[in-house]
């Protein structure tokens, strides 16, 4: 890895010595999460289980008004029928990231960094045992101390498009210009160590699928250091 980066830092130095920048690319390396259906707990009442895979039972609730709620998913009754409420799950992403630990082996030839820019953030959804399709996941930015995506300090860096349920997919990760930048200046005038964060809003509905299995998402950041 150290002889790979240096090498990268070496030629990078010989396409740009023109104007005495220094670029480095690096990347933080696999950052994962798993979004797991336990987390979304609703009643048994409204697991059927006659089919398979199991759906969300439609349990009429026109007679009395009152559904079976869990704590973290209230069910509310709309037209007759016992809904779940959308559900958000926020979690963290991988370890905290160290761009002071990145740049280590490149230092002989970037000894002060002046900006850091994202050049891409490449996704994998893999594996993928949803029974249910994984929205879309925002992912967060924020300073190493940050608990969750509310924590002052915590930007949007992009987003992850919808996959179907029980799909694996890769792609590039639309990244969010403001959040992009604003990480950028945090790394070089505040901290360099930060975290990351993942955010998807569950919306189930009666007769669709019941949430089982669990879906791995891992991000991993690439950079210029300038």
């Amino acid at each position: 890895m150290a002889s790979r980066l240096a090498a990268l830092a070496c030629l990078t130095l010989l396409l740009v010595a023109c104007n005495n920048a220094v670029t480095v690319e690096l990347q933080t390396g696999a950052q994962a999460v798993e979004l797991a259906a336990s987390s979304v707990v609703l009643p048994p009442e409204l697991r059927d289980a006659s089919v398979s895979p199991a759906i969300i039972r439609a349990v009429d609730c026109s007679a009395t008004g009152i559904c079976p709620s869990t704590v973290d998913v209230p069910i509310t009754c709309e037209a007759g029928v016992c809904d779940p409420a959308a559900h958000t799950v926020a979690v963290p992403v991988g370890d905290v990231v160290d761009f002071d630990a990145l740049l280590s082996d490149a230092r002989s030839v970037l000894r002060f960094v002046d900006e850091i820019q994202i050049v891409r953030v490449d996704y994998q959804v893999s594996p993928n045992s949803l029974t249910i399709p994984l929205p879309e996941v925002a992912i967060y930015w924020g300073p190493e101390g940050a608990a969750d995506i509310t924590a002052p300090g915590v930007a949007l860096l992009g987003t992850i498009p919808a996959v179907d349920a029980m799909t694996s997919v890769t792609g590039e990760m639309a990244i969010d210009a403001a959040g992009s930048a604003a990480m950028s200046d945090y790394v070089v005038n505040v901290s360099r160590r930060i975290r990351f964060f993942a955010e998807a809003q569950l919306d189930l509905a009666p007769g669709g699928a019941f949430p089982d299995g669990s879906a791995t998402i891992t991000t991993n950041v690439r950079v210029r250091a300038i």
